[in-house]
């Protein structure tokens, strides 16, 4: 498989492409607070607060919400985000699960390690990955993940539960949602900013009709991040570009998930292995990834007329 890097996007470089009144105003935020920096992850900062507590900022994420707005106000709307990430944890669970059918959603990600309090969090394997789904009651300034025993308690299956978050995220997902990052490619990235960019993956025929019959290669370096190659004979030469780049976001993304790609066709997942070392790419795709490849980019010598015809 050829590596195509022409017009790299330029994913994974470290805090200098952020403006510096960003990171003043992010500066200014933090000693408000009370917090310190710590370090510098690439795309994100890693932070201790007043009581010790560590915690690592996306900047991605939160670039593109304070850019939208008055330069003025960042320092402020920092504070109250860093303010969110503080107080997620804090919340109270819900009475019952038929009482914030409104406020459920969903999160995609890794396994997730048992609860400090011993209870269950309720999740679903994603098959042909290893990933899984959880179901999160979202509020305004926090949120609260599932419980198996919440889930008994409603009378009503997961399955059910999960249908009603899977609406739910759509019913709050622009239309435009997805941005084109690299022309020669048709690579798209979700920009919503609202912490469940990397759930959207669950509603790409809904949100991509038709862009692409034979699906899509998928990429989830972390809770803020989708990216989507559809495929196309014209795409494939670009699949290494959407690996260096899962790559290089998974070290630094705040919440990772994966630098694995995945195909993603009809609501089917398959994990698509392959490496990069330096220029050499080496692939192992799926049985039924092969058979559309081979349709949508056949062999030279499969092109070749036979001996002797005109």
């Amino acid at each position: 498989m050829a590596r195509q890097d022409r017009s790299d996007p330029g994913y994974g470089s470290g805090p200098q492409r952020y403006p510096g009144s960003f990171l003043l105003a992010l500066r200014e935020a933090v000693a408000a607070l009370d917090w310190k920096i710590a370090r510098w992850l690439g795309g994100a900062v890693e932070c201790v607060d007043a009581k010790g507590r560590e915690h690592v900022v996306g900047l991605e994420n939160l670039y593109r919400r304070a850019r939208r707005e008055d330069r003025g106000t960042w320092p402020e709307l920092i504070v109250s985000f860093l303010d969110l990430i503080n107080a997620e944890h804090l919340q109270e669970p819900p009475a019952a699960l038929p009482d914030v059918a409104e406020r459920l959603l969903l999160r995609l990600g890794r396994p997730l390690a048992a609860r400090d309090d011993g209870l269950e969090l309720w999740s679903q394997p994603l098959p042909g990955t290893t990933l899984g789904v959880n179901l999160v009651v979202d509020y305004p300034q926090s949120m609260y993940y599932v419980t198996a025993q919440m889930i008994e308690e409603s009378g009503r299956p997961g399955g059910e539960w999960l249908e009603r978050a899977v609406a739910n995220l759509r019913a709050q997902t622009p239309e435009d949602c997805f941005q084109v990052i690299h022309e020669e490619s048709g690579l798209r990235q979700c920009n919503v900013g609202d912490a469940y960019d990397s759930s959207r993956v669950l509603l790409l025929d809904a949100l991509l009709p038709q862009t692409s019959a034979d699906g899509y290669f998928v990429a989830l370096p972390g809770r803020d991040e989708l990216l989507v190659l559809p495929l196309t004979g014209a795409s494939v030469g670009y699949v290494p570009l959407l690996k260096s780049i899962a790559e290089q976001s998974f070290r630094t993304a705040p919440y990772a998930i994966s630098d694995e790609l995945f195909w993603v066709r009809g609501g089917l997942w398959h994990l698509f292995p392959i490496e990069l070392r330096g220029e050499e790419v080496t692939a192992q795709p799926p049985r039924e990834l092969m058979e559309v490849l081979h349709r949508l980019v056949p062999d030279e010598e499969d092109e070749a007329p036979e001996e002797g015809a005109e």
